[in-house]
């Protein structure tokens, strides 16, 4: 295969035939309806590049390397199309298994949060200056990464920490015009749901991001977005629950150009300033 001969020879290749190389690895199925003159174009080389590149790797010439890689390509479709029988146990089957899971936690997220609901969750946005995400268990890796989305929209936003004194401090300081966001991957959520009802308390707007309806966090949340982590085997699948958090940063950001465009504005001019070389006064 084309594929294993370029690995073999990559570290020997000159400098135009590893950019032949990457591109061909890269886009290989482009590359399958490409002629010579064509690959060099789309590479920046010369057509004699490409056809010395495949005879580099073995071949006689690029009409052999074209159709090694034609043969790779009608293969993967081919196995799209036929159904296989795969076992569990297999890594294949266990593969397929878990995509096709996955596929319908993100079905039943769409058919337990249609339209209406997710205009109702995005006017929780609308009122909100500043966003605080609770979580805990699987699901903290994931408010971690919101805010940090979030914030690079130019979006006020914070992830609670677990530490009862740490999550204290920051929920007495909660003023009402904060949006508390409570994510729950399993069916537990107690210290997430405590915060949330806390916060109500505070005259805060709450949202719940749950992966099961089972969760506590669903009871004490204004609003509740359902992202099921359902999955064979003792750990949460939690990528519906990332694409629900994802969904949630575009709707928060939705209105939000002009500030997001400042902070990337003052997010370069510091980030050169603590690259620059040397030593050198702080920005005003």
């Amino acid at each position: 295969m084309y594929r294993e001969k370029i690995r073999e020879y990559y570290d020997h290749l000159s400098r135009s035939y590893r950019r032949v190389a990457d591109f061909i690895m890269s886009n290989y199925y482009e590359v399958s309806f490409m002629t010579a003159a064509q690959l060099a174009a789309a590479v920046g080389v010369d057509t004699t590049t490409v056809v010395r590149f495949s005879q580099r790797l073995g071949y006689n010439g690029y009409p052999e390397l074209l159709s090694d890689i034609r043969d790779q390509v009608k293969d993967e479709i081919y196995a799209a199309y036929e159904p296989q029988e795969l076992s569990a146990e297999d890594p294949a089957g266990a593969f397929k298994d878990r995509a096709e899971q996955e596929q319908h936690n993100l079905k039943q997220m769409l058919i337990h949060n249609p339209p209406d609901h997710v205009r109702r969750v995005a006017a929780l946005f609308a009122g909100a200056k500043h966003v605080l995400l609770v979580a805990e268990g699987y699901a903290a890796v994931a408010a971690a990464m919101t805010a940090e989305q979030l914030r690079h929209r130019g979006i006020s936003a914070e992830v609670a920490t677990n530490d009862p004194v740490r999550l204290s401090a920051t929920l007495i300081s909660l003023a009402p015009e904060t949006l508390v966001i409570g994510i729950s991957a399993t069916e537990y959520g107690d210290n997430v749901a405590k915060a949330l009802a806390f916060a109500r308390n505070k005259g805060c707007a709450t949202l719940g991001v749950v992966g099961s309806l089972a969760s506590p966090v669903n009871r004490m949340s204004d609003q509740v977005m359902y992202a099921p982590t359902d999955v064979a085997g003792p750990l949460p699948s939690v990528v519906a629950l990332v694409a629900a958090l994802s969904a949630l940063v575009l709707i928060a950001a939705r209105d939000s150009d002009a500030t997001a465009q400042k902070y990337r504005e003052e997010y370069e001019r510091a980030f050169a300033f603590l690259t620059a070389p040397g030593v050198a006064d702080a920005p005003e």
